[in-house]
């Protein structure tokens, strides 16, 4: 449940950033979006490492 939350809002991080990147008018614009995006990918990453070692702990439990 946690994993896919955690899922969710990078995907939203990575959504926000593609829509800065598109809006952007200055170079700082851009590298926020970047960053956005960069931040969006890593929050994403791990809400699916937690989501696996939630279902091994899971299987590995009972």
């Amino acid at each position: 449940m946690m994993g896919t939350l955690i899922a969710i809002v990078g995907v939203l991080e990575i959504l926000a950033g593609l829509s800065f990147f598109g809006a952007s008018k200055s170079a700082i614009h851009e590298i926020l979006a970047t960053a956005a995006f960069g931040f969006g990918t890593v929050t994403f990453a791990l809400g699916v490492i937690v989501e696996k070692l939630g279902a091994l702990a899971r299987a590995t439990k009972g």
